[in-house]
């Protein structure tokens, strides 16, 4: 089997940032994807620097300004996504198409714009689960020849339907105060060995959590235990006894 480790998040915050670096220099993460209309040119340039790697667009309609004008009716009272508007009862099933299009080709086309060469597409709080989300993403896939991460059987087989590259399994329990330990991480994909899946993606969320505003996000100090565990010389030695390659997004 072979996992591909790959950090959401990245431009949420340079503390954030350089946590992905951390766990990319010293760990076994080897694939990252950005939120482009939060990320700096200065983040984009320590990605710029890392051989061996694979990059990805965080897709996101849900944190930080909008690249495109977007309907106000999804934005707050500052002029940024809500996650709570997008994910209310009134939110998600009538997004605006042609607006998510030139949102989320904009956020793209921004990050190839910086100098990044461009893998592979998940979202931020997987926002591309909205079936109309899910149309757009599809579509700039295929455009560009990008993968897409799966987040439930019924869009991988959507996916290989539109002749969508994808890993077979995404492991989402590697998330959570209680959920980010070593062991824990090491049953996760032993269970997804057993299973026979050949690529597996784990969701991780590593960063530093110093330096951050208050509230800037919920998920702080898990965020540097994540690190220690995706560094750990442990972890690497039994992916190395069980046979599991760690690799990029190049499926």
């Amino acid at each position: 089997m072979r996992v591909v480790f790959n950090a959401d998040d990245f431009g949420s915050h340079p503390r954030i940032s350089r946590g992905i670096i951390e766990a990319m220099q010293r760990g076994v993460v080897r694939s990252t994807t950005v939120l482009a209309n939060m990320v700096t040119d200065e983040e984009l340039s320590w990605l710029a620097k890392m051989p061996d790697i694979s990059v990805g667009a965080h897709l996101n309609l849900t944190k930080g300004t909008p690249v495109t004008p977007f309907p106000l009716d999804f934005l707050d009272e500052h002029g940024g996504f809500s996650k709570e508007l997008v994910f209310s009862p009134a939110g998600g099933p009538v997004l605006p198409a042609d607006a998510v299009r030139a949102e989320l080709e904009a956020q793209v086309s921004r990050l190839e714009a910086g100098g990044l060469s461009l893998d592979h597409l998940d979202s931020h709080h997987h926002v591309h689960g909205f079936a109309s989300v899910l149309d757009v993403v599809v579509e700039l896939a295929r455009d560009r020849e990008l993968a897409v991460r799966t987040t439930c059987p019924w869009m991988s087989a959507h996916l290989s339907a539109q002749g969508v590259r994808h890993p077979e399994r995404l492991i989402t329990g590697f998330f959570g105060k209680n959920n980010i330990g070593e062991e824990h991480l090491m049953e996760l994909l032993q269970d997804v060995l057993e299973s026979g899946v050949p690529v597996a993606e784990v969701m991780c969320h590593p960063g530093f959590s110093d330096g951050q505003p208050e509230g800037h996000t919920g998920y702080r100090e898990e965020r540097e235990l994540e690190l220690q565990t995706l560094c750990s010389p442990g972890l690497a030695a039994w992916l190395n006894e069980e046979g599991i390659a760690v690799g990029k997004y190049d499926i």
